[in-house]
């Protein structure tokens, strides 16, 4: 068992090894055009997930280019408060109209459960995992891929938009295994990933609109007199 600065060189190795299954899906990949090695994956999704102001794409150029920035990406940005059933709604019915609502809805009593739900249907959809794929000008995927690499794509897309939306949702599956545990991952495309991050964050405006109408409170048509409220 290697220990002190040996044990660290040696993960740092073996990270680096698992980073290789990622690439990009065209001539045009975010690491082709910056011209330098991917950086590790882990450091990338922290470095995206705590940039909301920003596309995934840009944030994703950007820590790129600052590689030697220590990142915690188990670290989230302080959550704005939870999402409420009001604005939720509204993103239903934003999708309903577009769509892109999925045929069945979990029953839960959690807004934070049904977002997490919505978003990975979101990403299967824009994907086309869920056969035809909307027009929306996202990568996607080949004619055959593997199940392990769409569930992966799925749980990385998932908990990047929750993360830059302030929602609390833990890592799942082998992204969490990946995360954790250091554990190895299947081959993926680093640029659908962030693709489809951007095109499900459009649809609301960005990521920061998006987090905004995920909190919507509809007010209430009685005010209530401050010195009867209980």
């Amino acid at each position: 068992m290697l220990v002190g600065a040996e044990s660290r060189v040696s993960a740092c190795i073996y990270r680096e090894d698992m980073d290789q299954n990622s690439h990009p899906i065209d001539s045009h990949g975010i690491e082709e055009l910056d011209h330098q090695p991917p950086m590790p994956w882990d450091r990338q999704l922290a470095a995206i997930r705590r940039s909301p102001q920003l596309s995934a794409v840009e944030a994703a150029r950007i820590a790129q280019h600052e590689a030697d920035v220590m990142i915690d990406a188990q670290r989230s940005l302080p959550a704005p408060g939870p999402p409420t059933w009001d604005g939720l709604h509204t993103v239903i019915n934003t999708l309903h109209r577009k769509n892109l609502l999925p045929d069945h809805l979990p029953h839960t009593r959690s807004a934070s459960v049904m977002v997490t739900h919505l978003l990975s249907e979101l990403a299967l959809v824009i994907c086309g995992h869920r056969g035809l794929r909307p027009d929306l000008e996202a990568a996607t995927a080949e004619a055959r891929i593997e199940l392990d690499q769409v569930r992966f794509e799925t749980e990385c897309i998932t908990w990047l938009i929750a993360g830059r939306l302030g929602v609390r949702a833990a890592a799942a599956g082998s992204l969490k295994g990946y995360l954790k545990h250091g554990e190895l991952i299947p081959e993926f495309s680093r640029d659908r990933v962030l693709q489809t991050v951007d095109t499900i964050e459009d649809l609301f405006g960005g990521a920061l609109a998006f987090g905004a109408a995920i909190r919507e409170e509809t007010p209430s048509l009685f005010e209530i007199d401050v010195h009867l409220a209980v």
